[in-house]
């Protein structure tokens, strides 16, 4: 189960646009930004030197025809068309500046963003190295704990009664755990499966790669599994019962062998 990679790798591709483009996006609906509102200015500069200059070719008429007072108005028109479009000049550097204002901030913006986020990715990952440290710890814990599961395997093995056989017992239902007496391995690996727990976005579980059950029916039902140790000691339940019977009846056999009767039996014991 590829859970952790595709996701982190999803999450990141933004990591990979260019400061100034992601610090932008941020910024674009702030109050910061200093080229926005001179951009406003501007249009309304160039637009009113626009209307003056519509304007010149009356005034230049008027003062061509020797009307009366027409080179004074077309003097002082041009004087506001000289005002008009000096306006226009510094507003246009104005933007200029303010435009590289604003992308100093955004690279000023985006290189915080990163050292912030470098900080909580270095305590993610400090996070994350102390939860592995408890996975393996928690894995030693078990390799010592199955060493003294397999030990007492074994012991028992040898203290099988004479004459009888521990018989095949499997543990849970259709088996799906495996024999009962022997290494467990699938039962191990069903528990991990059961006990996997939710993902906190809640689109899934964390399930070890090798850890799911036997059966197709169980899987992707992990509260249908009993927890294995329930299954285990009614499967070694089962097995002592069995050997006992066996026991009763190689018990019967040798007294009747021996023509024992039943009071004899009684006395014996």
């Amino acid at each position: 189960m590829q859970w952790p990679l595709k996701m982190i790798l999803s999450r990141n591709r933004d990591a990979e646009k260019p400061a100034e483009q992601a610090a932008g996006a941020d910024q674009s609906a702030g109050d910061d930004l200093k080229a926005p509102t001179v951009r406003v200015k501007l249009d309304e500069a160039v637009a009113s030197l626009a209307e003056l200059e519509s304007e010149m070719a009356a005034f230049a008429l008027a003062a061509a025809e020797e009307k009366a007072g027409a080179s004074q108005k077309l003097s002082a028109h041009r004087t506001k068309i000289d005002a008009a479009a000096r306006h226009v000049t510094e507003l246009q550097a104005a933007l200029h500046l303010a435009e590289r204002i604003d992308r100093q901030a955004a690279v000023s913006a985006a290189a915080k963003m990163r050292d912030e986020q470098l900080t909580e990715f270095k305590m993610q990952f400090a996070a994350r190295e102390k939860a592995m440290a408890a996975v393996l710890k928690a894995a030693a814990d078990m390799a010592l704990a199955y060493g003294e599961y397999s030990e007492a395997t074994l012991r028992t093995l040898s203290a099988v009664p004479a004459g009888t056989h521990v018989p095949m017992m499997s543990i849970g239902s259709e088996g799906f755990a495996g024999p009962a007496f022997g290494p467990c391995t699938r039962l191990i690996l069903a528990e991990l499966y059961r006990l996997a727990p939710e993902r906190e976005d809640g689109i899934g579980r964390f399930v070890l790669e090798f850890a799911k059950p036997s059966s197709e029916f169980l899987r992707g039902k992990p509260d249908s599994i009993k927890p294995g140790i329930e299954g285990l000691i009614e499967a070694d339940a089962a097995i002592v019962t069995d050997i006992g019977k066996q026991i009763e009846r190689l018990n019967d056999q040798a007294a009747r062998a021996a023509g024992m009767t039943t009071d004899d039996r009684k006395d014996a014991a």
